[in-house]
């Protein structure tokens, strides 16, 4: 994938590119067995560090074409939960996120490194607030996908 990145102009990728990567996902997943839940970016694994592929990545087309995962929670309102909040909603959004593979420790306090964690998620899953502040819309995905994840294991 070739982007300029969040730094230096961060743009929509091209139609060649997304299909090139569909057909070199199909290619490794013909050789290996990869679950959808695998597939990720680059801040899935590492959101202190890296940004990309992005908001701008279409996750939702990836696993239409068969590869990864992508969910459509149903409505769920309520608080929304940010940096300086604590307490029990946060402890179980930290939690939540840490079983869907995310290295957050549930202190109970919406510090920093949560936030980076929650943007890292909604650049990958929710793609129209990566702001990491966690909106109902961002829970919900969440605990929907928990439960795809746990109806595969």
């Amino acid at each position: 994938m070739v982007n300029p990145g969040h730094e230096f102009g961060y743009r929509a990728f091209p139609e060649a590119q997304i299909t090139a990567v569909i057909d070199l996902i199909a290619d490794i997943r013909s050789r290996w067995t990869i679950p959808d839940e695998r597939i990720l970016g680059h801040s899935d694994v590492a959101p202190a560090r890296k940004e990309d592929p992005g908001e701008l990545f279409p996750w939702k087309r990836l696993a239409k074409a068969g590869h990864g995962l992508w969910v459509e929670p149903p409505a769920a309102p309520g608080a929304t939960l940010k940096e300086g909040d604590e307490g029990l909603g946060v402890i179980a959004l930290q939690g939540a996120l840490a079983r869907w593979g995310y290295d957050c420790p549930a202190s109970g306090r919406y510090d920093g490194p949560t936030a980076e964690v929650v943007r890292a998620f909604q650049r990958h899953w929710v793609q129209t607030r990566f702001d990491g502040a966690a909106d109902g819309e961002t829970r919900a995905r969440l605990m929907a996908l928990l439960r795809v994840g746990e109806a595969a294991a």
